[in-house]
């Protein structure tokens, strides 16, 4: 397998994750998730790292799919109303942060007491950028 393919499949697995345990509730416990998908994403971020060429389109190829994922999300949940809302677009946004969710209600209760789903689903996309963020810049660092 090439090294372009893995690197598909590396960034997919979040969504087929998120996809997978959507369907079947939750496959491991939440702070277990949160644990392995952010030492994933961390090396993933690693290994975008070490790709030959620009590091600026080996940083927007890593997150590509967090990218068009994030923006559909936006669109779906803060741009359109409830009844303008397409419920595919909208579930599927949702999936590729799924692992992260949990972190984000822990930060999101040391501020407020409401849990706000798009706030918490917000702050799931930027921990995973957060994440994938340093484990590039560390790859970066260790090349």
């Amino acid at each position: 397998m090439t090294k372009n393919k893995k690197m598909l499949i590396w960034i997919i697995i979040p969504f087929a994750y998120g996809f997978v345990s959507n369907t079947f509730m939750l496959i491991m416990p939440p702070f277990l998730t949160q644990l392995v998908f952010a030492v994933f994403w961390f090396w993933v971020g690693m290994r975008f790292s070490c790709l030959s060429g620009n590091k600026l389109n080996s940083f927007f190829t890593g997150n590509s799919i967090w990218l068009l994922s994030f923006l559909i999300y936006l669109w779906q949940f803060v741009l359109l109303d409830d009844e303008s809302r397409n419920l595919f677009l909208a579930g599927i946004s949702q999936y590729y942060t799924l692992s992260f969710i949990w972190s984000s209600v822990k930060f999101s209760l040391l501020f407020t007491d409401i849990i706000h789903g798009i706030t918490i689903t917000i702050i799931s996309y930027l921990s995973m950028l957060l994440v994938f963020t340093i484990g590039f810049f560390v790859g970066k660092i260790k090349v």
